[in-house]
């Protein structure tokens, strides 16, 4: 996310330097919609500290925003769990 704005930024903006750019980690359930790219993000529905365990994703919510399915966000990953976003 962009911490200036507090939107939704597009994924590979999270893998520079640059400050105004975090980390914003959503926990995933079946129900959360996720912000399109440029949309508010909600501080409180997740954390800026990336969750610990072997099905943690940080890619691949749809540019558009909406719900992400289990199974690692929209790819077919059948170890995917619990936490996801960026």
């Amino acid at each position: 996310m962009d911490t200036t704005s507090s939107t939704r930024v597009a994924d590979g903006l999270c893998d520079t330097s640059d400050t105004r750019y975090a980390n914003f980690w959503y926990q995933h359930t079946d129900t959360l919609v996720y912000p399109a790219i440029g949309a508010a993000v909600a501080l409180a529905a997740g954390s800026f500290l990336r969750p610990s365990g072997t099905g943690v994703y940080d890619r691949g919510v749809p540019d558009s925003g909406g719900t992400v399915q289990r199974g690692g966000l929209g790819n077919s990953r059948p170890d995917s769990g619990g936490s996801t976003g960026s």
